[in-house]
Order: structure tokens, then C-alpha cells, then sequence
């Protein structure tokens, strides 16, 4: 979750620059300053494939808890859902604005077909946010504060749909009439668009996180010293007790050896 949580404000990121320009002129053409939307539909399924296993994982977790108190709140199972779903969505919208911005003439069905299959995602997505939002929220005085975080954050995701909703039905739109009135391509089916997504991208290659070295205790650069001299000690410490010099090299100042 927290890799897709990031790679989605890389997106944002990305989006910022056009941002103004996409303001002014919504819909197609796109401005010079917006990103390459093949770029963005990549960077889109890499963060759906993320909520997804994330969502995998909190379902397994749920099933396999005992009690409410190990499990995971339905509010984080909607949030892995909702962000995996509109991930994929953005996916397909990007995709069919690259097929219409780029793919010229033969691409034309492509691109209505891919903003077709993002519409009717988002939606289900509106649909389903609609029947969900309010399910199982019972406030008492001390869940207030809670309930009201969680109708935000749901507030946030049905502005995000709605907002994203309208830029997919203006492209669609513009796409769907240039093909009807002058390309006259065939509108392939979703099952036939499935064969050509392409595999997703991250944003940041994933570096392996390397614990740092302890400042005390068992594993720091002290610890290990003391270990190695006791080693060296006892190999040379007699059968009959300690050699004289292990006596005096041994610390006698107050709290040796102690960590706290």
C-alpha cells in the first residue's frame, strides 16, 4: 500500500507542470507540457497491480484473524479497492489518449474502445462508492472524529471520480466522432483490449532497505569487540583460571558492560 500510495504522488507529481495548461483546455488535443500518456497509463497499472496485492493481503488477513482486534477495518479494504479500481481505470484512459493523440488513423477504434472500457469503470466505480459510503457507520461521541475523517477521504475519492469521469467522457466524445464521421475503424471489444495492455511500470526502482548498524547493545561495533576478546581470552585463559593479564585488562569502572 505504501509503495502504490507513493507511486501515485509521483503521478501527481508528473501531472503538475500540465496541470494549468489541462485547466484552461480540457480534453483533447493535449497541451506540449503534459506527459506522454503511454508514460501514465504504465505508471497507472503498476500502482493498480499494487492496491490489488495490497487488497489480497488484507483479505487474507481478515479471513484469517480472530476477533475484530487482529483483523482489517472494511475502511481500508474500500480504500485498497476503490484506489486499485480507479488505477486501472486511468490506465485505459491513458491508453486510449495515446492511441488518439498518437496512434493517427488506424488507432481511431482503439482509442474509443479504451475510454470506453475507463467510463464504464468509473462508473461502477460512482455506482459502488454510492452504496458503500455509508455502510456500517454507526457514530457514538467518541467516534465522531474518526467518521468524519473517513466521510472526507470518501468525499475526496467521489470528487476524484467525478472529476476523472468528465475528462474520459470529453475524450471519448471528441474520439468517437472523428471515427464515425472520417476513420470508420473498427471499436474492438474489452476482452480483445485485454491482449494488448501492457505491463506496468514503477516509478522508482525498489532498493532493499539495509538495517543501520545498532549505536549499543547486541550487534554494534562495541559489542562485537567485547565478544572477539572474550573469545581471545578464553582461548588463552589456562585450564587452572584466568591469566593475570585478562585480570587487569577486564573493566572496573562503574556500570561496565551494562546497556541500557
Amino acid at each position: 500500500m505504501a509503495l502504490a500510495d507513493a507511486q501515485t504522488l509521483a503521478i501527481r507529481k508528473l501531472l503538475s507542470r500540465s496541470a494549468y495548461d489541462s485547466t484552461i483546455s480540457p480534453g483533447p488535443p493535449l497541451p506540449s507540457s503534459h506527459p506522454s500518456p503511454a508514460l501514465l497509463a504504465k505508471l497507472h497499472l503498476e500502482c493498480a497491480s499494487l492496491y490489488s496485492s495490497a487488497r489480497a493481503l488484507a483479505s487474507t488477513k481478515s479471513s484469517s484473524s480472530s476477533g475484530d482486534s487482529g483483523g482489517v477495518t472494511p475502511s481500508l479494504r474500500h480504500y485498497l479497492s476503490d484506489n486499485g479500481s480507479l488505477n486501472a481505470a486511468l490506465a485505459h484512459k491513458w491508453l486510449g489518449v495515446d492511441a488518439g493523440e498518437n496512434g493517427g488513423a488506424s488507432k481511431a477504434g482503439i482509442a474509443v474502445a479504451f475510454l470506453g472500457w475507463s467510463r464504464s469503470e468509473l462508473e461502477a466505480l460512482q455506482d459502488s462508492a454510492k452504496h458503500h459510503l455509508d455502510i456500517g457507520i454507526h457514530v457514538n461521541a467518541a467516534d465522531k472524529s474518526k467518521s468524519k475523517d473517513k466521510k472526507d477521504a470518501r468525499g475526496k475519492m467521489k470528487e476524484v471520480v467525478q472529476r476523472e469521469l468528465e475528462s474520459v467522457k470529453s475524450f471519448w466524445g471528441y474520439y468517437k466522432k472523428m471515427n464515425d464521421s472520417l476513420h470508420f475503424e473498427k471499436v474492438p471489444s474489452v476482452g480483445e483490449l485485454a491482449n494488448v495492455v501492457p505491463e506496468g511500470r514503477a516509478a522508482v526502482a525498489v532498493k532493499p532497505f539495509i538495517p543501520p548498524a545498532p549505536a549499543f547493545g547486541p550487534g554494534s561495533v562495541e559489542y562485537l569487540r567485547r565478544k572477539a576478546e572474550e573469545v581471545s581470552v578464553g582461548e588463552a585463559t589456562p585450564a587452572g583460571g584466568e591469566t593475570e593479564g585478562a585480570k587487569e585488562e577486564r573493566p572496573t569502572y562503574a556500570g561496565a558492560g551494562s546497556y541500557f
